[in-house]
């Protein structure tokens, strides 16, 4: 196997939630207890990527922001920070202040001769509001009480946003809840890792129909949560005893309620199905498709979502209207649902998914016109999580485009006169500098269509993050100077455009790295319709699994992806992508033909033992002007590595703790791809999943073949076997994309036409001797 680094998912604060946060709410003793908890969390925790805080210049300051859920209700908070300062610093002129959400929580002067110091406030309990709060940190710094350079190197100072942490003390509150409250019923500024207990009414094994459901009602919470990874658990709804004590006016007066205290909840069923375990009220109500939201009698600071109607297809109703519940209307707890209507959307339509061809303003990705002042724009993150100005854009995964083809941008931005002739406007692809814009012209301008082109290859699968980042110096600068900083200001408008060259959709297979990037190609159709999963088995864990992982899919691909099939019955034939979740034992044979891993008492195990040598991305030599260009299909096949080599062994094993996933050609049609989840068990399988959809994991999925357990260190993957291509393009596109893969085609196929030429040729001389000169092969005879 090859080992993979597990990093942190840079730009999104979920990879901090999901990784370094620890269930913020413990499970409460009694029903009269509300859950307490007291945290104290790293500032790196708030951050991309656990990097130093450093602020520069005589004036500079850095924003992160504190999430907080609405649901819960602050008693106290503390803050503690650890900082170095430059040992060059004046301490009488030199200081640190914090504010949060622009009021002043405390300063501290910046000594040299105590360059390491800590500073501890106490945080009013109403200043933290439901939200993202914004923490500043801002420094004011000098180095001599006369003339001074305003960007002296020995200014600086550092807060380590590790050491440094955040505590909160507070508890749950009781509320009632309605459908129109559903962002802040499933809320990704909730502390912890988030989970939704799903209850069926009738007794087990998991029905088709309650597969069905479970799975949109998944969905659509991991929909809600937006970036925060939902973990899904199933149970079976059980009565409550005859000694257990429900308060008047209960909504579940019958339940069994004790374990539904440590998550939120969904009851699902028809209305025959619930009457043993719901109220007269709520039953009553239940006349169609049926969705409501009730606090859990045993705590009030927990909700049950019931999802019914009065037939199996009407609780499908009422569950799919649930994934499109994404408008605070009904203002109810609960409402009937009669009809959907469904728009008709194309291929690869998606949430800020860009087409072929196509051109968009900066508007249709939330970004909203901003103007940014400063020397260097230190980074924002808000609730949308843009850093600064930033636009989140998403490629199609399997976009095939030749080498030279560019995104244009087009933008529309203004700049301050007065800027020295080093000041730029920086242009950021996923962290990755691309271009620059020198602000050079010292009058100040504004520019309506500028036009800067990024290869196309520079993008990747999935989403991307465009930053722009303006660096501004006055033209004025030295000591004894009067600084100007007033003028350093640029402003970028949101009726800037991005435009997308042509290209077609084709790609070559297996390859999980696309899965984990865009969901493809399971969301090529983005109401799922080209989705089959095959649940190997009715178990409760074994059928959590497949809505947790569901669930995943449509949140990366921000569509509810209703119209996937689901089931446990083995598939006979099937035009459709295939995913397949159970335990090793469970999943059939037939289902695994052609899968690069063979599961069984006796199995064949790749082992790689060397890499094949790279396609360059250029010819090189003579070959130059027989390729002149590539695609950037053989980019991403690069960024991918080659399958290599690899000695199969067939042994007697099986797995332990491990969890596998392989993606391979599926085995019921050619052009179609089969991906197996799976574990020893269904224990180890819900497990398994669970660690796969946090960001670290499931960010470094590729290849076509991964196994993971707890713990970064054993996450590897590797690339078995051949490839296979899907996708719709022209023949000279086809021809294209497999010459750049294999260029030695191209030359057999050079060779193949000159000799056809060459034959062609001396057919027609022969024709041209035989029509004008008959009598020269008599003369040639004579002679």
């Amino acid at each position: 196997m090859l080992p993979v680094t597990y990093r942190r998912t840079a730009l999104s604060i979920v990879a901090g939630l999901a990784v370094l946060l620890q269930c913020f709410l413990p499970p409460q003793a009694g029903a009269a207890e509300r859950p307490k908890g007291s945290n104290a969390l790293p500032l790196a925790t708030f951050m991309g990527a656990n990097e130093r805080i450093r602020l520069r210049y005589t004036a500079d300051e850095f924003t992160i922001s504190v999430p907080l859920a609405a649901r819960f209700k602050v008693s106290s908070a503390r803050l503690h920070l650890q900082l170095t300062n430059s040992i060059s610093l004046l301490k009488d002129r030199s200081q640190v202040v914090v504010r949060l959400n622009g009021r002043l929580l405390g300063q501290t002067p910046l000594s040299p001769q105590q360059p390491e110091s800590s500073l501890d406030i106490r945080i009013p309990a109403g200043v933290l509001k439901p939200g993202y709060n914004q923490l500043t940190f801002s420094v004011a710094q000098h180095y001599t009480l006369r003339c001074e350079d305003p960007s002296a190197p020995e200014l600086w100072t550092e807060i380590d946003t590790v050491a440094s942490t955040l505590t909160i003390d507070g508890e749950a509150q009781a509320f009632t809840p309605r459908l129109s409250d559903m962002s802040l019923l499933f809320d990704p500024k909730v502390w912890g890792d988030q989970t939704l207990t799903i209850l069926t009414a009738a007794p087990p094994p998991v029905s088709e129909d309650q597969l069905q459901w479970g799975a949109l009602v998944a969905r659509g919470a991991a929909l809600h949560l937006r970036y925060a990874p939902l973990r899904v658990v199933h149970e079976s709804a059980a009565r409550a005893g005859a000694s257990a004590a429900t308060p008047p006016g209960a909504n579940f007066p019958l339940l069994q309620q004790e374990s539904l205290r440590r998550t939120d909840s969904a009851l699902i069923g028809t209305r025959a199905e619930l009457t043993p375990y719901v109220s007269r009220k709520i039953i009553d109500g239940i006349t169609g498709s049926f969705l409501g939201v009730y606090p859990l009698d045993a705590d009030p600071s927990r909700f049950v979502l019931v999802v019914s109607g009065t037939t199996a297809a009407e609780v499908t109703q009422a569950a799919t209207a649930f994934t499109y519940l994404n408008f605070p209307f009904p203002d109810s707890a609960s409402m009937l649902v009669t009809r959907i209507d469904y728009p008709r959307l194309a291929e690869y339509s998606g949430k800020n998914t860009l087409a072929p061809g196509g051109s968009y303003r900066f508007s249709q990705f939330n970004f909203k016109s901003k103007t940014v002042q400063g020397a260097a724009t230190s980074s924002l993150i808000n609730e949308e999580h843009v850093h600064g100005l930033e636009l989140e854009l998403v490629m199609p995964a399997d976009l095939f485009a030749h080498e030279d083809s560019n995104v244009d941008l087009i933008l529309h931005f203004a700049y301050g006169a007065a800027l020295r002739k080093d000041s730029v406007l920086n242009i950021l692809l996923n962290d990755r500098f691309e271009r620059a814009i020198g602000l050079t012209v010292e009058a100040g301008v504004v520019y309506n269509k500028y036009q800067v082109a990024i290869p196309l290859r520079s993008f990747q699968p999935g989403v991307n993050r465009l930053r722009f980042m303006p660096r501004m110096m006055p033209l004025i600068t030295g000591e004894c100077q009067a600084i100007q900083s007033e003028n350093l200001i640029l402003t970028m408008y949101d009726d800037s455009m991005v435009v997308m060259p042509s290209a077609s959709h084709f790609v070559a297979m297996p390859n999980l790295r696309l899965l984990g990037r865009s969901g493809f190609p399971y969301t090529v159709q983005p109401d799922g319709a080209g989705i089959l999963v095959h649940v190997a088995a009715p178990d409760s864990k074994t059928v959590a699994a497949a809505w947790t992982l569901l669930a995943k899919l449509a949140q990366r691909h921000g569509q509810p992806l209703h119209q996937a099939v689901m089931s446990f019955a083995l598939p006979q034939s099937a035009q459709k992508d295939l995913l397949v979740i159970g335990a090793a034992g469970q999943i059939q044979a037939g289902v695994l033909k052609g899968a690069p891993l063979e599961l069984g008492k006796l199995s064949r195990v790749p082992y790689p033992v060397g890499a094949e040598t790279p396609a360059k991305d250029k010819p090189e030599g003579w070959l130059a002007w027989l390729l002149p260009g590539r695609a950037r299909a053989l980019e991403v096949a690069a960024a991918e590595g080659d399958a290599g080599k690899a000695v199969v062994v067939t042994q007697a094993s099986t797995l332990t703790s491990s969890a596998l996933a392989m993606q391979y050609r599926s085995p019921y049609a050619s052009d179609r791809t089969a991906t197996v989840f799976t574990a020893a068990d269904e224990n180890l399988l819900m497990e398994g999943i669970s660690e796969m959809i946090k960001p670290a994991v499931w960010n470094d999925l590729q290849g076509n073949l991964v196994i993971w357990s707890r713990g970064a260190e054993n996450v590897a993957w590797q690339k078995v076997g051949g490839d296979y291509s899907i996708g719709k393009v022209s023949i000279p596109a086809r021809l294209e994309f497999y010459f750049s893969r294999y260029p030695w085609m191209w030359l057999i196929a050079l060779v193949v036409i000159a000799a056809l030429l060459a034959w062609i040729t001396i057919l027609m001389l022969k024709r041209f001797r035989r029509n004008h000169h008959p009598e020269a092969p008599a003369r040639r005879d004579n002679d």
